[in-house]
């Protein structure tokens, strides 16, 4: 599912201002929930070492954003340095150099940077907007906004200026939060999943309709697998995932994972399955793009 059109608004949820970018496929259904005030892929900024950690040979920075970084130092080299306090050490306490933020933090953790040996201003005034249209849009996504600030980029943005009814209401942000954000997700064939995040991973139960008939166990999980391929991605969930299924065969096991595979491959961020444990769940990991979405 490619990127057809990308909005990006603000609006009040749960008395919060939120600054959005949601983007759509080519049938308007949403695929990316990005939250504008957290994530900060592709921002180019100065870096100050605030710490560096021999043990594992990486520093903590204190970025020009105001934000915190880590970063590896294995791929430094003299030339990186906007100022540099030792000849003797590969880095030290304040060094400045100019990194590129290349993933979101994770609750309190900080930002994972790189370096960068060359910055033009193109690549200083860069934002996550910016990354995320140059690398994962449509050549022909369109983007609309009714927000300033983002209408004047050169992003060949089209503005919205339907004062009496926003691109907010338009596109029904609040439902989609409500569905994202909520632990149940209904099936269309009366079943529902129930997402559990945790500190370590996140467990998917895949249950069955609660009706007089008897469900088929193939047809439910195929329903769960094609609504957790698409809310992986909404609510950017990345880790370690366990996914409770309905109990079926061997063969229909195999089957489930090959099934599941073709859904993750339109995935941008990578889906390692794992296959069925000895207790019957489904393992796999996602690996992280983007902030997980919080309110």
């Amino acid at each position: 599912m490619s990127i057809k059109k990308c909005v990006i608004t603000k609006g009040i949820y749960q008395d919060k201002e939120l600054r959005l970018l949601v983007s759509f496929d080519e049938k308007d259904k949403p695929l990316d929930v990005i939250n504008l005030d957290i994530s900060k892929i592709g921002t180019v900024c100065v870096a100050s070492v605030e710490k560096v950690l021999n043990d594992i040979d990486a520093c903590i920075l204190k970025l020009s954003t105001g934000d915190k970084g880590f970063i590896e130092n294995r791929k430094l080299k003299p030339e990186y340095f906007l100022e540099r306090h030792s000849e003797k050490k590969k880095v030290c306490q304040a060094d400045k150099f100019w990194v590129e933020i290349t993933q979101d933090r994770k609750g309190t953790k900080p930002y994972s940077c790189k370096f960068i040996e060359a910055v033009d201003n193109a690549k200083i005034n860069g934002n996550f907007i910016d990354f995320f249209i140059n690398n994962y849009a449509d050549i022909e996504c369109e983007i609309v906004s009714d927000l300033p600030e983002i209408i004047g980029k050169d992003l060949n943005v089209r503005e919205y200026s339907d004062v009496t009814y926003s691109l907010w209401q338009l596109y029904d942000i609040t439902k989609l939060i409500d569905n994202i954000t909520s632990k149940i997700v209904h099936l269309k064939n009366g079943g529902n999943i129930i997402i559990e995040p945790t500190e370590a991973m996140t467990i998917i139960d895949v249950n069955s309709a609660k009706s007089g008939g008897k469900s088929n166990p193939m047809e439910t999980n195929k329903q769960a697998l094609t609504e957790l391929a698409s809310q992986l991605r909404l609510r950017s969930i990345s880790g370690i995932i366990i996914v409770d299924l309905l109990k079926v065969s061997r063969e229909e096991e195999q089957e489930l994972i090959n099934y599941f595979k073709e859904l993750c491959k339109s995935d941008m961020s990578n889906i390692s399955l794992h296959g069925f444990s000895n207790l019957g769940l489904m393992e796999l990991t996602r690996s992280r793009s983007f902030s997980t979405f919080i309110i």
